[in-house]
């Protein structure tokens, strides 16, 4: 599902959130992601089906659709982003932050689709930073600068849709708010995921609600 860009309007909050929430906790936290994701694979059709063979031939239209196509791409990209930050504390070499910049860019693309929040992009380009700088000081530099070009981002965004209110939209926006402030107090994370696959899933499920 594609909708317009989704920003998260508490700039300040925004900011105050994820920079205590990235250097605050245990730089193996961001290291461990959950098991990769694969694409679905379609059943077998069931023995009392009347034409295994017609079922299967939709099976393989529905896999060689564009909406397929484009969650395969999906699923993929964040199967390597998950690879990237699991290999974070590895020596930094031009390949890395080569890989760094593409996977930065893919991110502002799905963001731009509206496949992701402002503040899921702004989390993952965190972790971006903090897997390939080994300084702190430099990644605390370039998070305050990325932050802050996200703020704009959200500012100049809230400014155009100020004069074309979206009942669905602000009804979104509180409730992204409401989502990221409880998954970064979390202790601990259900079902195995790390705290980003857990926001992804807790905002697309709010998405999906506020605009189906």
């Amino acid at each position: 599902m594609r909708t317009k860009p989704l920003l998260f309007g508490a700039a300040l909050l925004l900011s105050t959130l994820a920079l205590t929430w990235h250097w605050s906790r245990p730089a193996t936290e961001s290291t461990e992601p959950p098991a990769t994701i694969e694409a679905p694979t379609p059943h077998a059709a069931d023995s009392d089906e009347p034409d295994p063979m017609a079922a299967n031939s939709e099976q393989q239209q529905l896999l060689n659709s564009p909406q397929a196509r484009d969650l395969e791409q999906r699923l993929a990209f964040h199967n390597q982003y998950r690879s990237f930050v699991q290999q974070a504390g590895q020596p930094e070499h031009a390949t890395r932050r080569s890989e760094a910049e593409r996977l930065s860019k893919r991110i502002d693309a799905l963001e731009a689709q509206g496949e992701l929040a402002l503040s899921e992009a702004l989390l993952m380009q965190l972790g971006l930073i903090r897997a390939t700088e080994s300084d702190e000081a430099t990644q605390k530099m370039q998070a305050q600068r990325l932050i802050e070009r996200y703020q704009q981002i959200s500012a100049e965004r809230e400014a155009r849709l100020a004069a074309q209110p979206d009942p669905n939209f602000e009804k979104y926006k509180a409730e992204e708010k409401r989502i990221v402030e409880e998954v970064l107090a979390l202790q601990s994370i259900p079902d195995g995921l790390s705290r980003d696959e857990y926001l992804r899933r807790r905002l697309q499920e709010a998405r999906e609600r506020s605009f189906q």
